[in-house]
């Protein structure tokens, strides 16, 4: 992470989505490395990010912190530069668009509304967006985490979808979405994760990890695909039959 990019624990905790409650006591015990001081203020780097990201991702799947600190700080762990490098290819090909930073009434006017705090809530619980400071003149911004659902939901609104049908919409895609990811990424860990746990997570292992996840990226996309394409042609089919009958009947 360049210097510029060199974070405080309040920016650490935002990026990451933990409390600086936690990262503190991470540094504690000897998970996390200590922060870079100048002065009296300590600053985190992509080192930082990336094994917080690995800390969440193994107690996501049942690991404690104890066996954590085993694995992450131990004579085989990897070095900063590998986690991160195994980060980059394990988050990054997932998202087809980087996160964009844009202000909290430009997020509102693109779907013809005024800022409205209880929506952007609702969004920030949903991990659609997460608030990142203030513009110049004093408005809030937001980062985008994922600019596609964006730009989907403007033209969702442009067709005259309101926003509580685009956020039941968003709800329900998400929730599912999280268990189909859950889903692929409990396979991943039962199949190579373990095996490279159990081998003592030897650094040269790392590539072929990446090169597992670099081929499963399209597979698992294609899946969802055409499950959502099957699942949508019986649901379509289903709706119309429920009408034709209610029509029937009306008739009657």
């Amino acid at each position: 992470m360049a210097e510029a990019e060199l974070l405080t624990i309040e920016q650490l905790a935002a990026r990451t989505g933990m409390t600086v409650r936690n990262i503190r006591a991470h540094v504690t015990r000897g998970l996390l490395p200590p922060p870079r001081l100048r002065g009296r203020t300590g600053f985190y780097g992509a080192e930082h990010v990336a094994r917080l990201q690995l800390i969440a991702g193994l107690q996501q799947q049942g690991f404690n912190l104890a066996s954590i600190r085993k694995l992450v700080t131990g004579p085989a762990a990897p070095s900063p530069q590998e986690t991160i490098a195994f980060y980059r290819t394990a988050l990054g090909p997932w998202l087809t668009e980087a996160p964009q930073i844009i202000g909290e009434a430009e997020l509102a006017a693109g779907y013809g509304l005024l800022p409205d705090p209880a929506l952007l809530a609702r969004l920030r619980e949903l991990g659609v967006v997460e608030p990142v400071g203030a513009e110049p003149g004093g408005h809030g911004q937001v980062r985008v985490l994922n600019p596609t659902l964006l730009r989907v939901g403007r033209e969702l609104a442009g067709m005259g979808y309101g926003v509580e049908q685009l956020v039941g919409v968003l709800t329900v895609l998400l929730a599912h979405s999280r268990a189909v990811a859950d889903a692929f990424v409990t396979m991943f860990l039962e199949v190579h994760w373990r095996a490279y746990v159990e081998a003592g997570m030897p650094p040269d292992r790392l590539p072929e990890l990446r090169s597992v996840i670099e081929a499963l990226q399209p597979l698992a996309a294609q899946a969802v695909v055409a499950a959502f394409q099957q699942e949508m042609t019986t649901a379509v089919g289903r709706a119309f039959d429920r009408e034709a009958a209610s029509l029937d009947t009306g008739a009657n």
